[in-house]
């Protein structure tokens, strides 16, 4: 991404010093580099928007995940068919009340292959007793062998298979965007970090100030990142209310939560050009924070042994980038690196040693150092002499922040943790705990947050109305 705009400038300081290598006649000596042109800097900001224009592509994935959700919560409420032409479907909440009535168990169960085995953690399907017991019957059906008792009891269900599939289709259209949420907060936290590197590296590579508008290009890059955080908590929330209710909770929960997502939409995230200069000023510390919070949560999510076959050698990679763009040299270090290898082996010569066959320095020179040397060190006045330079060379100090910055301080790690997490829950079946989840998640205050809670809540105290159900019945 970086060469298209860095070769430039790079020929065009380094070609003062390609006439230095590899014994070249004693007139060619180091040159102080040359200021960068400003219309290499310029490149380098055209080349910034046209990754910004890219990485916008991305809004339009938000977008995408957004409708999703909104047509999940829209179908919860029974306000628009699954599909052109079909009828609404009943509120979920209702659907869900009646069967619960109608002593129809419910349940959610993973999608099965021929083989039986799931097809993947994410896909989950609503199922139900009622059409359990009539696939149980269809042989005895089919061959007229059921009883009068067994017929009654399909006849009587029958009246309720268009709730049932209402219900599933609302459940169905719930699951992928909940499942999606860990995978696209963490790759949209991931994109932000390769831009903000990529623009660090260009900057130093080509010794260019921040301005306000590349910080403007990080601003932008946090608040599309806080709206991929808010859709992905209300697509945990809808899911865990769903878990909720079908546990046992009342299913008005569903309405609450669906209601006040739809009256949030729009998400409209917001950042501040303060927050993108923080990212940047605390760059180093959130690579290597990151690094080690995405190894250890992806660990958590898929285990160890999967890690290690499917992700640990590009996320490595992909940090090792990352990380590598506050030490990346600029022009002016990269010619002070010659100047001081061409003072070395200047001193080499003075010594009376052999130099390196890629050496800077001309024979004739050499002779001159050695002269001045006499078999020894040169002096500071002798090797600035030599190089036609006076005084020392200030060097720029190349110190990578070793700072480990806690997770909670990472600006977007916390979202990661809890996205990643919240869909684990979901998997464990624990919507208590992937409700909190989803509420920290939201980045913004207001009744969708609020409705996160109160589900959670709800949730919370099924535990104990069940123990108190069976200390009655007992």
């Amino acid at each position: 991404m970086t060469s298209r705009f860095r070769s430039p400038a790079l020929l065009l300081m380094l070609c003062s010093a390609c006439s230095l290598f590899a014994g070249q006649p004693d007139t060619a000596q180091p040159e102080p580099a040359s200021p960068i042109p400003q219309e290499s800097k310029d490149m380098v900001r055209q080349g910034d928007q046209q990754v910004l224009a890219s990485v916008k592509q991305a809004d339009e994935e938000i977008d995408k995940l957004e409708a999703d959700l909104a047509k999940a919560m829209k179908l919860a409420l029974g306000q628009e068919p699954m599909y052109p032409g079909q009828p609404t479907p009943y509120k979920a909440s209702e659907a869900l009340d009646e069967l619960r009535k109608a002593k129809i168990d419910l349940y959610l169960a993973p999608v099965l292959d021929a083989q039986g085995n799931p097809v993947a953690d994410q896909f989950v399907q609503l199922q139900d007793s009622y059409t359990d017991k009539v696939q149980s019957l269809s042989r005895k059906i089919a061959e007229g062998k059921a009883s009068k008792k067994e017929m009654k009891f399909v006849q009587d269900g029958a009246k309720h298979m268009v709730k049932i599939n209402d219900l599933k289709g609302q459940v169905r259209a719930a699951v992928q965007p909940a499942m999606q949420t860990g995978w696209n907060v963490t790759t949209g936290s991931m994109m932000n970090l390769q831009v903000a590197s990529h623009m660090v590296r260009t900057r130093r590579q080509m010794e260019m100030e921040w301005l306000e508008e590349d910080y403007e290009i990080i601003r932008q890059l946090i608040a599309s990142q806080r709206r991929r955080e808010a859709v992905g908590a209300m697509s945990l929330g809808l899911m865990a209310t769903y878990q909720v209710a079908l546990d046992g909770g009342d299913p008005a929960v569903i309405d609450q939560v669906a209601e006040a997502t739809l009256g949030a939409m729009p998400f409209q995230a917001e950042a501040t050009l303060d927050e993108a200069k923080a990212y940047i000023d605390n760059f180093d510390a959130i690579a290597e924070s990151s690094h080690v919070a995405y190894e250890a949560q992806m660990r958590k999510t898929h285990g160890d042994a999967v890690y290690e076959a499917k992700y640990k050698a590009q996320l490595d990679a992909q940090f090792t980038r990352i990380k590598d763009a506050s030490s990346t040299q600029s022009v002016t270090e990269m010619m002070a690196a010659n100047q001081a290898t061409y003072e070395a082996h200047l001193q080499m010569c003075a010594r009376g040693e052999p130099l390196p066959p890629d050496t800077m320095v001309g024979p004739g020179k050499c002779d001159e150092a050695k002269a001045a040397g006499r078999g020894a060190e040169l002096s500071a006045n002798d090797l600035a002499t030599l190089t036609g330079r006076i005084g020392d060379l200030d060097k720029k100090a190349l110190a990578k922040r070793g700072v480990m910055m806690a997770l909670d301080k990472i600006p977007g790690g916390k979202q990661v943790k809890r996205a990643l997490e919240g869909v684990q829950a979901l998997r464990d079946g624990d919507p208590t705990v992937a409700l909190r989840l989803a509420a920290d998640l939201v980045p913004m205050p207001g009744p969708a947050k609020m409705a996160l809670d109160s589900a959670a809540t709800i949730a919370e105290a099924i535990p104990k109305a069940k123990r108190n159900a069976r200390r009655m019945r007992g």
